[in-house]
């Protein structure tokens, strides 16, 4: 089962929601974000009550409020003795939440493109996460560094590498960016990507990467954003320059 990452639900100016409401509201934003971030796939069961409860740092009973928004809306079915899990959107209701109806031109896009567009978003997104990322959302990058610099075997790294991306993606608190990358790492699992993935990854390119991971969280944590953007871009050319060459 996934675990939700630590949250701090201080904000960057130290100022904590002052009711209930308002925690329960933070609390549904946050597994909202995961969600959106693949930590969770349909079908898949949701932490308890008590273990969110404690990885949130917030009251059981606002927990049970945010689950309740989650269920009414239908990202969510609850039942006694079984637990939560997660629900798979289809149809129009999709559109409404972090799963996205998939056009041809998406799901048909080349590993080129992808990374084209990757190269053109990513750098420019520095911004908004140097300016609203929190705490929470720094040690969620620190521990992918940790679990993909341990990680033993490429798709492992890979599914580490994707989520360090997803958090910094997720640190800009902007659900239209979160629902576009969310399609990008749809089309990133596909043979095509596979075989482009473990091809490339040398040794040697994997030392490389991780080193460039620390120096953009490195770039964030010291609110740098014209340094978050050059390690950034810098980062995602060297990756389709790995991939594309034989």
């Amino acid at each position: 089962m996934s675990k939700l990452p630590m949250a701090n639900l201080t904000s960057v100016s130290g100022v904590k929601p002052p009711d209930t409401l308002g925690r329960a509201q933070i609390a549904y934003d946050h597994l909202q974000r995961a969600i959106a971030s693949g930590l969770w796939r349909p079908g898949e069961q949701l932490p308890t009550e008590r273990r969110l409860a404690e990885s949130l740092g917030l009251a059981r009973n606002t927990v049970r409020r945010a689950l309740d928004m989650l269920e009414a809306e239908g990202r969510i079915a609850r039942g006694v003795g079984r637990g939560t899990f997660l629900v798979e959107l289809d149809g129009a209701s999709a559109l409404n939440g972090s799963a996205l109806l998939l056009p041809a031109a998406f799901m048909n896009a080349s590993p080129a493109e992808v990374m084209e567009a990757r190269i053109l978003l990513e750098p420019a997104i520095a911004d908004l996460a140097v300016a609203r990322a929190t705490l929470a959302d720094f040690a969620e990058m620190e521990r992918c560094l940790r679990e993909s610099e341990g990680a033993r075997s490429i798709p492992e790294f890979e599914h580490w590498d994707g989520a360090l991306h997803r958090a910094v993606i997720a640190a800009c608190r902007n659900e239209l960016l979160d629902a576009f990358y969310a399609v990008l790492n749809r089309i990133r699992d596909n043979a095509e990507w596979n075989v482009l993935k473990q091809r490339s990854l040398t040794p040697e390119r994997r030392i490389l990467y991780e080193k460039q991971h620390r120096a953009i969280v490195a770039a964030l944590k010291a609110r740098d954003p014209a340094a978050a953007r050059e390690v950034i871009r810098a980062h995602l050319i060297a990756v389709r320059d790995a991939l594309f060459t034989l």
